[in-house]
């Protein structure tokens, strides 16, 4: 067994993905307003001081923890696309498992998200982070349904930059309704959901 050096770059790593961790229990507790720095530094085990060193402010630190989330749910996609079969069939069961689960589907990270929405809809600098943050993860949807596609031998059926935006507004406007109502979304409207993006994106090879 090899164990690597504990360098300085590797221990501030290690602080900042401590500091998130514990940013995501006192954010979930708490809310965004509800929450204060030295709250998160208490629960880290850290100073107040730690927190500063990794992040501007509390905004900062949300949307790292919303950037850090982003990529998992992306890294855990791009696994199963990766190394599973292409076929929409094969394909499909497994990507709404994942979908299903607390990774993808938490309430109460959707509560904490849209209170920070609605925060940033009064705080311009907020407002523009937000965007930033909205924009990556466009981004990383356009190039999973082009590297799918691509891998395939077809072409999207619609402009990616749409398919994107779409898929992320419905599971989004979702969410919010269950908030609402979480009778109104079930296993089986996610289902229907995935499905229906799935007809959408895939064009049958005859056709090419």
């Amino acid at each position: 067994m090899t164990f690597e050096p504990l360098t300085a770059e590797r221990r501030r790593a290690m602080t900042r993905q401590h500091l998130l961790d514990a940013a995501a229990i006192v954010f979930a507790r708490n809310g965004f307003h509800g929450s204060t720095l030295d709250e998160v530094a208490a629960t880290a085990g850290f100073t107040k001081g730690a927190v500063y060193s990794n992040f501007k402010s509390k905004d900062d630190l949300f949307l790292e923890l919303l950037d850090d989330r982003v990529e998992r749910q992306f890294a855990v996609v791009t696994e199963i696309l990766e190394t599973g079969s292409h076929e929409a069939a094969e394909q499909f069961p497994r990507i709404r498992e994942i979908f299903r689960s607390n990774m993808f589907w938490g309430d109460d990270f959707v509560t904490l998200w849209l209170e920070f929405v609605l925060y940033a809809r009064r705080n311009p600098e907020a407002q523009a982070k937000l965007a930033a943050s909205a924009q990556r993860s466009r981004a990383q949807v356009r190039a999973l349904i082009e590297h799918e596609h691509a891998a395939i031998g077809v072409s999207p059926r619609y402009p990616v930059r749409d398919l994107a935006e779409i898929s992320l507004a419905l599971f989004s406007g979702l969410g919010i309704d269950r908030l609402v109502d979480p009778s109104a979304v079930t296993d089986e409207t996610l289902d229907t959901t995935l499905a229906f993006l799935y007809d959408s994106m895939w064009v049958d090879r005859e056709s090419e």
